[in-house]
């Protein structure tokens, strides 16, 4: 398979790793850390290069040989550029793992010149956005001319990696974001907060600045879509105080220790939390005649689905060849069905 993964030895690259190598899939990894990569390389048994993001030409270079490469080095706001430009000049397809507004906005911008080039990029391959986005699409199929979609999800018997905490510290202090009339607003993280039904329990959430403010947009044209993510109502109050704490926040020393306890103390979930953890996503769109539509859909643990959703993506980009150049998302390619093929997923 002409596969490469970048950020191997990140937590969802090692999983992407794992999964290739026990379902039989050859990739090629990489990362700038040649002793990780290796490590990685052999533990799976699977082809390894090293380089950085750093060297423009080098980076054309490495990729040249592959149909496409998954992108799983973080925070994306700083990586997805040089990834992309090398994309673009060797033309390998782009995928990725982020669930950043301003990547997905930033890559759909260079839609033109990927077309150019003949290449797909297609960002958020994983639990951002993949559920949340076929969920879009598959309310957008049931009420045509809705105006307002709201999706939430909560999980269970999970963790986070050391990567989503990096890209947690990177926004500390940060506002959020909403679709309102078909553009991107900024509000206050936990700006909206209330109960929501996920059919197997009722959770609080509270809105958050979730990737398909921009790719759900992208997806189904609707015009107004908010996120929520469940939360302990604790953590709700606590964002209530962020318009004066958000100063400190955004300091560089709080980041700065901010970061060094992610990397001593974050790795990620534990291979029975991948196995027993689960994820559900709830949807609504509402129309102008007061028509409302809801769903609910039930996913893995969010990091094996991430692991699973990109070589799911992967393998379908080079078997089937979808002549979709430019900015894409996961459901405006496969629809809504796209998610059932996870392991256990299953709308109801």
């Amino acid at each position: 398979m002409s596969l490469l993964i970048y950020g191997a030895y990140g937590y969802t690259g090692r999983l992407i790793a794992k999964l290739a190598n026990e379902r039989g899939i050859k990739v090629t990894l990489a990362g700038r850390n040649a002793e990780k990569v290796k490590a990685v390389a052999q533990r799976y048994n699977q082809d390894h290069m090293v380089f950085s993001l750093e060297r423009p030409e080098e980076l054309q270079m490495k990729l040249k040989p592959f149909e496409l490469v998954i992108h799983c080095a973080g925070p994306f706001i700083h990586t997805a550029k040089p990834m992309l430009e090398a994309c673009i000049l060797s033309q390998t397809n782009y995928l990725d793992i982020t669930g950043e507004i301003e990547v997905f906005e930033y890559l759909k911008s260079q839609s033109e010149r990927a077309a150019g080039a003949g290449i797909t990029v297609l960002p958020g391959v994983g639990f951002d956005v993949v559920p949340t986005d076929c969920m879009s699409r598959y309310l957008a199929d049931q009420l045509s001319d809705a105006t307002h979609l709201e999706l939430a999800f909560m999980s269970k018997g999970g963790s986070i990696s050391h990567g989503t905490m990096q890209t947690m510290v990177e926004n500390l202090g940060k506002k959020g974001a909403a679709r309102i009339d078909g553009k991107i607003v900024s509000e206050n993280i936990g700006a909206h907060g209330r109960w929501f039904d996920f059919g197997t329990s009722k959770r609080f959430a509270m809105s958050i600045p979730w990737g398909d403010v921009s790719t759900a947009y992208f997806t189904t044209s609707i015009p107004n879509i908010r996120v929520f993510s469940a939360v302990p109502k604790s953590t709700y109050y606590f964002m209530k105080f962020q318009t004066v704490l958000g100063p400190l926040l955004r300091s560089k020393w709080v980041k700065k220790k901010a970061a060094e306890y992610v990397s001593k103390n974050i790795d990620g979930p534990t291979e029975d939390q991948n196995e027993s953890g689960l994820s559900v996503v709830y949807g609504k769109v509402i129309n102008a005649k007061g028509e409302v539509v809801e769903k609910r859909l039930r996913c893995g643990e969010t990091y094996f689905f991430t692991a699973e959703m990109a070589l799911i993506i992967a393998q379908k980009m080079i078997k089937e060849k979808p002549q979709l150049p430019g900015f894409q998302t996961p459901a405006s390619i496969w629809g809504s069905q796209l998610v059932i093929e996870s392991r256990g997923a299953q709308y109801f």
